[in-house]
């Protein structure tokens, strides 16, 4: 039973009614409403929705109450949804937080009555890409700052009316075409409404959207860059509207956002004629082309032409607003607002003054923002030159030709400096395309491996056939004959790179000397702390954040948030001993076991992804290999993987993989050339903790895995096996999946993922010897890092300075120091009683104290676990005393 001391007071009006009669009513009242907080934010596959999960009074919510979400938390719907939901509070209130919607395959209503949104975000963040439905008696815009709606992985319905004037709200979309916000209720909302991203949004047939006219220029807009089709109502309030002719007011930012008008648009109250919409009284009209309310004057056929202008310049009213009597790209509503004669080609507005015709402009580009030196089309014309010979300047093959020779007066300048000098039949590069072809083709006349690709077929074979005539031709052998000799798999010089790559890195395919074998090598040198960048979630365009060090641009990225994995200082060494070059960067990547999309892992990106450079490894035939990784785990006795290429063309078994087993063995396994799996387990025990280099090699008939311990100057074969052929290409061409690096796949599903560190990873197109490792030591890794880092040759030696910093060279060496530089030195910092210096991994350092200079003492050691060693005195002695941090060079 309540405390009634508790209850608020209750007034009873009838005297008639007892005390006690008052006391139980009160006893049996409802229980009160209450406000009700969201504590914590939902986390993935979590939902305080319909739970009492997180709710400051921990029910689950009911009728009666009102709930507010606040602090950036997260308040979600339940992850797989089937049904239909209604949340079950009197009220929601979110304010700089989110509402995500997680639903299964069905496509779902959610309704919340009473919906109040401040600064907040409603996403659209399904797994499924699944749309959603949000209903409800109302939706209102509260505060100042941007309320969102993003259909991030599906389109959004908003069948609620939004109400409020206050605030902006945002409908954005991501990059995906197809995921729209469509407004589909009756809404008062007199705010700004910003639309972004790739679908856009959409006004449908059912809702409505109000304007708020004031004095002149005093409304809400609509803006934005991207598409939002009109197909429902436009509420014009005009009871404070300016009065005076000339006033207007854009409601749609026509000049930047790509509306449609469809053929249910309306504005009550209005009449249209040609995409002009009047108002009754004939004092207003709205604009479709411009999305701009003008208060007008007299304009009886309500085509936005001034009746006094049609008479003057047509003598009736017969002429309409689109129509262009003068044919000079200028409709007689540009004219008539610009001021310029309809009946005049040589009288047209140019309001920016860039010597382009204002109409030209628009029906070329739908907006003022080129200049006359531009070049839209790229085709070595300006737009002032394509403006004066009439032709399109949005395309390339619409050009002036002056002098008739069906060449591009632009390009003839540009490649021969003179129109005389570029002769249509002449072959001036010698790569058996005639001048005219080239320009055609968009390639360079006068270069000879810049050429179109035809193969006097049409289908080509991503070589240039200039690029295969230099190289193969025999003689005086046509076209075809030459470039019939090889295609872009072939190997003439058997490097094991193959033409086309050849190609791409400007080596000669006719000489295995001058070949870059190493296909994609990837350093992670971008950074020593803080996540990778992450983006794809669907995108088409990928951030190719982790970049790869050979010629062919085979970048990698991490997918999204939630599975990018750290930079971090810890590295196998200071420099890497086969090419001497500092090593600072490494990847930290932590497993976790809540799912494929949560796997931290990053891939190389698509051959199609205008981020990731030509992506050869994708879709790479090896006729052999060498995939080498160093890593650093810190778990034991479970599945992982650190390398491998995905896919699934033989028995659940990815094309490559190297692995640690639950027996902490390492193991290679592959897809040979006849589709057979194979696999290779190691005989060493990989422990935590320490850094471990491998190599996997394989010819045309045997697989090798290769191991380097803590500890070895070499490496240590492992074990071998035979495989005929050095890699699987499936009947149907060559697998398009990615390479990836901290996750594994089995049975076409991602798994095993990687814990701990890994580094200094690269694939090579050939069976590299041991000698040629990375991480191969021979006893001269400091000359290859003098080489590379000291010009002067004199100065190379291990005692030397260059830099005058008082480091010598074999100090710097051995710390990943600069030799170059005078601010890059091993020296000492004390802060308090603690010291602090440049270090590298497994290298021990002896702390020395003195209190007098006269004599040092060993206090301590220390052994480096990254690129800074740190030692703290536990017992300082009382007044001064020294340090020094002495290492054996």
């Amino acid at each position: 039973m309540p405390d009634l001391m508790n209850l608020p007071y209750h007034h009873e009006k009838s005297p008639r009614r007892t005390h006690a009669a008052a006391a139980l009513a009160i006893l049996v009242s409802p229980a009160l409403a209450i406000d009700v907080n969201l504590t914590a934010t939902n986390a993935i596959d979590t939902s305080s929705f319909a739970t009492n999960l997180s709710w400051s009074n921990a029910a689950v919510p009911s009728a009666g109450n009102a709930y507010f979400v606040a602090s950036n938390y997260n308040l979600r719907t339940p992850a797989g949804g089937t049904t239909d939901l209604t949340f079950a509070g009197d009220s929601l209130t979110i304010t700089g937080a989110n509402l995500v919607y997680k639903g299964s395959t069905n496509v779902n209503t959610i309704t919340i009555n009473n919906l109040t949104l401040n600064g907040s975000l409603v996403n659209n963040a399904s797994n499924s890409s699944t749309a959603f439905t949000l209903a409800g008696n109302k939706i209102t815009i509260a505060g100042t700052g941007t309320t969102t709606l993003f259909s991030n992985n599906a389109t959004i319905t908003v069948t609620a009316p939004i109400t409020g004037n206050s605030g902006t709200l945002l409908l954005q979309t991501n990059n995906t075409t197809g995921r729209q916000v469509v407004l589909a209720g009756a809404n008062t909302y007199t705010g700004n409404i910003t639309v972004t991203g790739a679908s856009g949004a959409a006004l449908a047939t059912t809702g409505a959207l109000a304007f708020k006219i004031g004095a002149t220029g005093v409304n809400n807009t609509i803006t934005g860059t991207v598409p939002f089709t009109f197909d429902g109502t436009f509420n014009l309030d005009l009871t404070t509207a300016g009065n005076t002719v000339g006033d207007h007011w854009t409601l749609v930012d026509a000049a930047n956002l790509v509306e449609t008008f469809g053929v249910n648009f309306n504005i009550p109250g209005f009449t249209e004629n040609s995409g002009f919409w009047t108002s009754a009284d004939g004092k207003y009209q709205f604009n479709e082309a411009t999305g701009v309310l003008t208060r007008i004057t007299a304009d009886t056929d309500g085509d936005g032409l001034a009746d006094s202008w049609e008479m003057t310049y047509f003598s009736s009213l017969a002429q309409g607003a689109t129509d262009d009597p003068d044919g000079d790209y200028c409709n007689n509503l540009l004219e008539y607002q610009r001021g310029t004669n309809p009946n005049l080609a040589s009288s047209y507005p140019d309001t920016d003054a860039d010597g382009l015709n204002d109409g030209w402009e628009l029906y070329y580009f739908t907006n003022l923002a080129q200049v006359a030196n531009g070049d839209f089309d790229g085709d070595h014309n300006t737009n002032l030159a394509e403006q004066t010979a009439n032709s399109d300047p949005t395309t390339a093959f619409s050009f002036p030709d002056t002098d008739n020779d069906g060449l591009n007066d632009g390009w003839e300048v540009f490649y021969f400096t003179t129109l005389a000098a570029a002769i249509p039949t002449a072959d001036p590069d010698g790569d058996l395309f005639t001048n005219e072809d080239e320009m055609w083709a968009s390639t360079n006349p006068t270069v000879q491996i810049s050429s179109p690709d035809s193969d006097n077929d049409g289908s080509g074979d991503g070589l240039p056939d200039g690029w295969e005539v230099k190289y193969f031709r025999v003689g005086n052998e046509t076209l075809a004959e030459a470039t019939a000799r090889q295609n872009g798999t072939g190997d003439p010089d058997g490097d094991g790179v193959n033409n086309k790559l050849e190609y791409l890195a400007g080596t000669d395919p006719t000489n295995a000397a001058s070949a870059q074998t190493t296909l994609g090598y990837w350093r992670f040198e971008e950074a020593t702390t803080g996540e990778v960048p992450a983006g794809g979630n669907g995108q088409y365009l990928y951030p190719t954040s982790i970049q790869d060090s050979s010629v062919y641009g085979n970048h990698m990225m991490a997918w999204a948030d939630y599975s990018r994995p750290n930079y971090d200082s810890v590295v196998p060494s200071a420099t890497v001993p086969v090419t001497g070059v500092t090593d600072t960067g490494s990847l930290y990547f932590q497993r976790n076991n809540s799912g494929v999309y949560f796997i931290e892992a990053i891939f190389s990106t698509p051959t199609a992804n205008l981020g990731g450079g030509q992506a050869t490894l994708r879709t790479y035939p090896f006729t052999a290999f060498t995939v080498e990784a160093s890593f650093n785990t810190n778990l034991t006795g479970q599945w992982q993987v650190p390398v491998s290429k995905l896919g699934n063309p033989v028995a659940g078994q990815p094309p490559f993989s190297i692995k640690i087993d639950t027996a902490n063995k390492l193991r290679a396994g592959m897809v040979d050339g006849s589709g057979t799996a194979r696999e290779i387990i190691g005989t060493s025990t990989i422990a935590a903790g320490s850094w471990y280099s491998t190599a996997v090699t394989a010819t045309a008939t045997e697989l090798k895995l290769w191991l380097k311990k803590p500890g070895d100057a070499a490496y240590v074969l492992e074990g071998t096996v035979a495989i005929t052929g050095a890699w699987y290409v499936p009947p149907t061409g060559p697998l398009d999946t990615p390479w990836n690096i901290g996750q594994g796949m089995w049975n076409g599903t991602a798994t095993d993922a990687f814990q701990g560190n890994i580094d200094e990873v690269r694939i090579s197109a050939v069976a590299l010897p041991e000698s040629k490792f990375l991480f191969h030591q021979d006893g001269s890794p400091f000359q290859l890092w003098a080489a590379q880092n000291i010009p002067d040759v004199s100065l190379r030696g291990e005692t030397a300075d260059p830099d005058h910093d008082g480091t010598s060279n074999l100090a710097e060496f051995r710390l990943g120091l600069n030799p170059m530089s005078g601010s890059s030195f091993f020296g000492v910092n004390l802060s308090g009683s603690t010291l602090s210096w440049p270090a590298a991994t497994g290298i021990q350092f002896t702390i020395q104290r003195t209190t007098t200079l006269a004599g040092w003492s060993d206090v301590a050691t220390v052994t480096a676990s990254s690129s800074a060693g740190s030692w703290t005195d536990p017992s300082p002695p009382a007044g001064k005393a020294f340090y020094r941090v002495v290492f054996t060079e």
